[in-house]
């Protein structure tokens, strides 16, 4: 086995310019001497995984270069392909290649799942289909020309057949620059549909390229959400690509490869410009093989990130697919977007290559989220085993969590890249165990004596009254929130209470506790933190009597409001036995600033800065309880009005519990409560159904 540092990804090399300089060339009947003839007929036949183990004695082969081709296995090659006695020449037929081009028009090869996903095609609907495609228009994501044999191949699956046929002929088989050695996947794919087996390439790159990793299984490699860098806040997938020595000692890691696409982001860029351009193609993807053993580091030493990793129910010959296509697509430098062709999707699309008879990406619409990927791909029966991995802050946590763990190791990877095996209860972090990415929930709830009914949906992740397992402890994440309520009211004196309001759109909101008593206590003392970009209904406190103001009874606002929290928490109750588990309660007390910005606000605005104090106890797996008083003090600048206070207290008062009915099912009781005298609409408690999907 070749040393994993070995591995060098080299870049795809540009089409010939023969190939174009000399079209002419294509549809010409070509003389050639036996052992050319031999090349060019081999071509025809693309490659093989292996030449045949016997001939048949009757039959009539040509060899060159350790390269047979069986002439009688195939019909269309025998009739155009006539040996010349006397001369020692064999001239070949422009026919050949048309039967075979027929035989591939016959088997409608052009529009067949794979050969669209090996090239991007994608279905146009905005433009007219070429007449050499008669079903549909179609596209590829790919820009870059030399991806491509025929000038139209962008745009043309059937020309890009035909021009890849012509030149594989044209060119031959032997030499890195060949059709057959630049494209193998391709390659090995129209061989085994045409029914050409009898010959193999010589690809001196290729060859090197794979047999240096020698790839017998492939596995995805989930590494848990990490909260404290934004971009990996969804959790990150890659492939581990198992060589026969790593199968054969699970500990010998350093005898596997991490294959890995992320966003080639610019460093430099600030943080917002870097999350612009990850979220909307402003970056290039890089895909990367590396050591197993230095990625495997980064996520549990460095990042502290909790790994685990799927096997992949695929046979050998997939997986050797899979690789080959991988070489023929790692320089391509595709755009990441970090929601929909970002690590996760492109391991969906690998798979869909080898298994043309479905569509993993299809599954999506939204976002490719890698949790959700690994849990389609357990219910798609793609998983024959999993693994955990605990990070070096796990394992210091159980060590705290029983002193008598004297035995565990500080690290699960030793000094020389090995895989140090523990008998740790896995944390509840598998994302398997998860409850579904998206969140409906129908409510019914009152506003002082106003009732309402209340109807939200969720993109994702977890907030705190959410069933934890499946998620990073004490890590929540909200995206993609929304809640309409209708509210009823017949008694006319209290205003115009029939009505439909918007009561939230949240783009982002989120909590880290990193608890001061645990392994998991961060870097400083205020290691906890929260964020919220949000539109909310608000109280304004600003008014003395809310209740007489004009046109405005409820004195609830939309607003615009960006929050930031940073302070202390601490975590108390008895963890799992034999896990690294943080214990179950945390009580937090975090400052805060905010800004919020709305008409119905006094002057338009208002800046503030409080704390917010809470707890969350889980009394069992299925239940939790969350209180929590924030107490901000609003400013809205001087002014002369006696009625309207520039700056004031507003205390608010909340309390939450949830119950999993399963997995996917929950029933939830919210209120809070306005401490500040003046304002309508003080009290808000709701009860709701909650499903996840």
């Amino acid at each position: 086995m070749v040393n994993a540092k070995s591995v060098v990804l080299s870049s795809t090399k540009p089409v010939s310019s023969f190939l174009f300089k000399n079209k002419s060339m294509l549809n010409s009947t070509v003389s050639l001497s036996p052992i050319l003839v031999m090349s060019a007929a081999a071509s025809l036949a693309f490659s093989a995984p292996a030449m045949a183990q016997q001939q048949n004695a009757q039959s009539t082969t040509l060899q060159a270069d350790n390269t047979s081709l069986n002439i009688d296995a195939n019909p269309d090659i025998k009739r155009n392909a006539a040996i010349n006695p006397e001369s020692g020449n064999q001239p070949l037929s422009s026919n050949l290649t048309d039967q075979l081009i027929q035989k591939a028009n016959q088997k409608n090869l052009a529009t067949h799942p794979t050969w669209l996903r090996l090239h991007y095609y994608e279905p146009d609907q905005k433009a007219k289909a070429p007449t050499s495609t008669k079903q549909k228009a179609y596209k590829s994501k790919i820009e870059k020309p030399e991806f491509f044999i025929s000038e139209q191949g962008k745009t043309d699956p059937q020309a890009e057949l035909e021009a890849f046929i012509k030149a594989t002929v044209t060119q031959g088989i032997d030499g890195d620059d060949s059709v057959a050695c630049r494209f193998p996947a391709r390659t090995y794919w129209l061989k085994e549909q045409l029914g050409l087996e009898q010959v193999q390439p010589n690809c001196p790159d290729f060859d090197a390229w794979l047999k240096n990793l020698d790839p017998q299984k492939l596995s995805v490699v989930f590494a848990e959400e990490y909260p404290d860098r934004p971009v990996s806040a969804f959790g990150h997938t890659l492939m581990l690509i198992d060589s026969t020595a790593s199968l054969a000692d699970p500990k010998a890691i350093d005898k596997a490869h991490a294959l890995n696409d992320t966003v080639a982001g610019n460093p430099d860029d600030s943080f917002i410009k870097y999350a612009i351009n990850s979220a909307f193609g402003g970056y290039p993807n890089d895909i990367t093989i590396e050591p197993y053993p230095q990625k495997l580091a980064d996520y549990l030493q460095n990042d502290n990130r909790d790994v685990w990793t799927y096997g992949l129910n695929l046979t050998k010959a997939e997986v050797q697919q899979i690789m080959r296509h991988v070489y023929e697509t790692k320089d391509l430098e595709l755009p990441y977007y970090f929601t929909m062709d970002n690590c996760a999707s492109e391991i969906l699309r690998y798979i869909d290559v080898v298994r043309p008879n479905g569509n993993l990406l299809d599954e999506f619409t939204l976002a490719v989220v890698p949790s959700d990927v690994v849990r389609l791909l357990q219910k798609e029966r793609l998983i024959d085993q999993q693994n955990y991995f605990p990070s070096d802050k796990t394992l210091a946590q159980a060590k705290l969590n029983n002193s008598q763990s004297t035995q565990l190791p500080s690290s699960s990877i030793d000094a020389n890249n090995q895989l140090i095996p523990t008998q740790l209860t896995p944390v509840d972090n598998n994302p398997l165990d998860a409850h579904s990415l998206q969140r409906m929930k129908i409510g019914a709830g009152a506003q002082d004596d106003t009732g309402y009914i209340s109807l939200a949906y969720r993109g994702g992740f977890n907030d705190p009254l959410d069933r934890p397992s499946g998620y990073p402890q004490n890590f929540h994440l909200e995206a993609g929130s929304v809640e309409l309520r209708v509210y009823k009211d017949d008694e006319k004196n209290k205003g115009d209470h029939n009505r439909v309001e918007l009561q939230e759109l949240a783009i982002l909101r989120g909590r880290s506790f990193n608890p001061i008593n645990t392994a998991k206590k961060g870097d400083s003392l205020f290691s906890s933190w929260g964020v919220n970009v949000q539109a909310t209904q608000v109280k304004d406190g600003s008014q003395m009597n809310n209740n007489n103001r004009s046109g405005d009874p409820d004195s609830s606002h939309l607003v615009g409001s960006f929050g930031y929290e940073k302070g202390i928490s601490a975590a108390f109750g008895s963890p799992q036995a034999g896990s690294g588990q943080l214990p179950p309660q945390v009580c937090y007390a975090l400052g805060t600033g905010l800004a919020q910005v709305g008409k119905g606000l006094s002057k338009g605005y208002r800046v503030g800065a409080g704390v917010n104090l809470g707890c969350r106890y889980q009394f069992s797996p299925n239940a939790r309880l969350i209180g929590e008083v924030q107490v901000p003090y609003w400013y809205h600048g001087s002014t002369d009005n006696d009625q309207i206070k520039g700056s004031y207290w507003q205390p608010i008062l909340s309390l939450g519990a949830q119950y999993d009915l399963d997995r996917n099912k929950a029933i939830r009781i919210q209120g809070s409560y306005e401490l500040q005298d003046g304002i309508e609409g003080r009290d808000d408690i709701q009860l709701a159904y909650v499903t996840y999907f």
